[in-house]
């Protein structure tokens, strides 16, 4: 069975049981347990978890208290009761966006808070909001429990593949930088031979038109040229990014990574430092023309056995007893060879067999930890890297604030509307709507697809109205229908779309006691368009949510916060501010990137011609390398600040292209399309330039001066800025195919 069809049972089991066993027992308001089940379904995670369930109750608790401790203080006076109530729900909303985690733990807590004021009835009031949290309690537990024993995640299986397709990623990377001359001499061969073939395709498709469409297949995979660097070590980017993210969602509420959670940390620590180790060494080609195999013995054997601690990795995750850490020989290099060549080419060397020495020692430490893992014979014995852990909150995202103030206006706008025109639901429909616009605010869908979803779960809830549910006798008839149409309605959709079909269903007011009249049915179809309408409202005001224009947006905010990033990168010294604000950046860069990737894809390309959707998808693909480019830097800052060389280089050489490029592509390149070759070509002439003083300065530089560690960490130094700079050409190059002046005009 399929990931989709085990949660829509899921979720089919629990909204079911919320919804009838309230029935069943007497309870009130039945559909409140089953209303709970249906948004945390919709907008949480496909795990779940006690630890998890437990949150959101507190969470759900909380909620009731504070809404009934604001009625009790308002109970008088609406209107301040109401003022009270839109700043409390625009702070509690603005914490469930920034929150990282479970979005529907403050979620909960909001729409508690909303339920409380019982139509604006002061009398019974405590009764009602008792009643509510006891049934949105009740649909927590029942959701938390089906979750965790019907069809249970096999989360260690899916970290041990995550964890070995990055095993992977790496060594495949670490085979092309290694690889030998006359492997790098077949393989451009292997290159050439396939551009020919390219080139005399048509030709020869006209002269074998009865082969087979599998032996062209075959032909074609045997002459496609192999992989570059930077193909690779994007793949490596995002092997990484996969399992850190998977192993960060879940390792809070997971037992079976709580039990060994410091082998977990260290296993993915020393994950990060082999990968850190293999993008500092990443290069195209020689920057001094050698080869490790020229200046380093047995370099062939040394090749071989970094390859077998790479493959042995995987078999550590079978393993039952702890792997002691393995001993190796000491590295030797051709010394009379380093005595006569160049500074530049023995900081190379220097260089290659500290990461050579390092990229072993962490293999054998990691191959060591993750034999750990589940071991009872023991821990390991060596100190693990630390791990840093991620934020749980994001403070600094701009859209997390714009939806607060969506909130607070749409509160605001629908209880105006409810006071002056009462309409269907009365004060429901200021729930439903500072709800939905909350939960859909800045929802990668088009507005309209909402209507086209209710109106589908209504076109499917009226003639079960009329011709299923008046047959319906027995509870377990009732119990096949509502399965069926839950499992329908998560298993073809995804996301808090859902819901609006789902909202055909709660329009048929089940319940003990039903009356069959379709004067209320038409009355709660009428509330939820109108709802509908007010989120629609919402995409546009008072922030436009237009795919065009947010990719405009988080286009210039991507390359302004990498342009800021780097420029402190240059600082001798951060102080508190600046450290502050480096963290500022970094965190707005990423999650930038993140939403303009997503957003792209949304452009309908067929309003803004010439603007394609090729062109777009190629510029989110330069900007994840650049930005992954950037990261690496980043994480090396903190021995490169402690380093002499690196120092005095920048001091005396300062950058300022490597910002300039940034910071044009931030608010629009000043080249015109006519002279961007010419301006690229003067750029990269620029850049030369500067690399080559830096070379000039390390060849003046006294080596007996300096440490081994100092010169590796230099020579890294200049592989790192080499790589932003090509991958930021790169940007820049998708950036001027892209018409931007169109995509900042109207479709019509």
């Amino acid at each position: 069975m399929s990931d989709k069809f085990k949660f829509a049972t899921r979720v089919a089991v629990s909204l079911t049981f919320a919804y009838l066993f309230p029935m069943a027992m007497g309870w009130p308001q039945p559909s409140t347990a089953a209303t709970t089940v249906m948004l945390i379904a919709s907008t949480g995670s496909r795990r779940e978890s006690f630890a998890k369930g437990t949150l959101r109750v507190l969470g759900t608790i909380a909620g009731g208290i504070i809404g009934l401790l604001l009625v009790g203080a308002f109970a008088q006076d609406r209107f301040q009761y109401m003022l009270a109530v839109s700043v409390v729900i625009t702070v509690i909303f603005y914490i469930r966006s920034a929150y990282l985690k479970d979005p529907t733990l403050f979620m909960l807590t909001g729409v508690m808070i909303l339920m409380m004021y019982n139509g604006g009835d002061a009398e019974g009031a405590f009764l009602y909001g008792i009643e509510r949290t006891f049934m949105t309690v009740f649909g927590v537990v029942v959701y938390t429990v089906v979750g965790v024993f019907l069809f249970p995640p096999k989360v260690e299986q899916n970290l041990h593949q995550l964890a070995n397709a990055l095993t992977q990623a790496q060594l495949k990377l670490f085979s092309t930088m290694s690889a030998l001359p006359q492997e790098e001499d077949e393989t451009e061969q292997l290159g050439q031979q396939a551009s020919g073939k390219e080139e005399g395709a048509e030709a020869l498709a006209m002269g074998h038109e009865q082969d087979s469409d599998s032996e062209q297949a075959e032909e074609e995979d045997q002459a496609s040229p192999p992989p570059t660097v930077a193909e690779l070590s994007k793949q490596l980017f995002e092997a990484q990014q996969a399992f850190e993210t998977r192993y960060h969602t879940i390792n809070a509420d997971c037992s079976e990574i709580s039990a060994y959670k410091k082998e977990w940390d260290g296993t993915l620590a020393l994950y990060q430092k082999v990968t850190e180790l293999l993008l500092f060494a990443a290069k195209e080609q020689s920057r001094s023309g050698g080869h490790p195999s020229e200046y380093i013995q047995d370099f062939p054997a040394l090749r071989d056995e970094v390859v077998e601690l790479f493959e042995q990795v995987p078999t550590a995750w079978q393993s039952q007893e702890v792997q002691e850490l393995k001993a190796f020989s000491p590295i030797e290099s051709d010394k009379a060879h380093l005595a006569q060549s160049s500074h530049l080419y023995r900081g190379e060397a220097i260089s290659s067999l500290f990461l050579f020495k390092r990229l072993r020692e962490r293999l054998a430490e990691l191959y060591s930890c993750i034999s750990s893992i589940d071991s009872v014979t023991g821990r390991v014995k060596f100190d693990l890297p630390s791990l840093k852990q991620m934020p749980d909150f994001n403070w600094w995202d701009a859209e997390n604030a714009k939806t607060a103030v969506k909130v607070f206006l749409t509160y605001w706008c629908s209880a105006l509307f409810w006071i002056y025109f009462n309409p269907p639901g009365g004060y429901n429909f200021i729930v439903f709507s500072t709800l939905f616009a909350s939960i859909l605010s800045y929802l990668p869908i088009h507005p309209f697809l909402l209507f086209i979803l209710f109106t589908l779960g209504f076109i499917f809830s009226v003639p079960a109205y009329v011709f299923i549910l008046p047959q319906l006798t027995l509870g377990s008839e009732l119990a096949i229908f509502m399965f069926i149409y839950t499992f329908v309605g998560f298993y073809v959709f995804k996301g808090p779309i859902t819901i609006f079909f789902l909202l055909g269903m709660f329009t048929l007011g089940i319940n003990n006691t039903m009356v069959y009249h379709f004067g209320i049915t038409i009355t709660i179809v009428s509330l939820f368009y109108l709802v509908v309408i007010v989120v629609v409202m919402s995409y546009y005001f008072p922030f436009s949510s237009r795919p065009e224009h947010l990719l405009l947006v988080f286009r210039e905010r991507f390359f302004r916060h990498a342009h800021g990033i780097i420029t402190l990168q240059q600082h001798d010294k951060l102080s508190f501010f600046r450290k502050i604000q480096l963290v500022w950046r970094i965190a707005t860069m990423k999650v930038a990137h993140k939403k303009m990737t997503i957003w792209s894809t949304k452009v309908d390309t067929k309003y803004y011609a010439p603007v394609t959707v090729e062109a777009l998808a190629s510029f989110n693909q330069q900007c994840d390398v650049f930005q992954h480019h950037l990261m690496t830097l980043v994480m090396a800052e903190k021995k490169l600040v402690v380093n002499p060389l690196v120092q005095k280089a920048r001091q005396k050489y300062r950058d300022q292209i490597i910002p300039a490029i940034a910071h044009s592509l931030a608010v629009d390149s000043p080249y015109s399309k006519q002279d961007s070759a010419a301006s690229l070509g003067d750029i990269r002439q620029d850049y030369n330039d500067l690399e080559h003083q830096l070379d000039h300065y390390f060849d003046s530089l006294e080596g007996d001066t300096y440490s081994n560690s100092d010169i590796a960490g230099f020579y890294i130094f200049l592989n790192l800025k080499k790589n932003i700079f090509e991958s930021l050409i790169t940007c820049k190059q998708s950036h001027d195919d892209i018409s931007w002046d169109t995509l900042a005009g109207k479709k019509f």
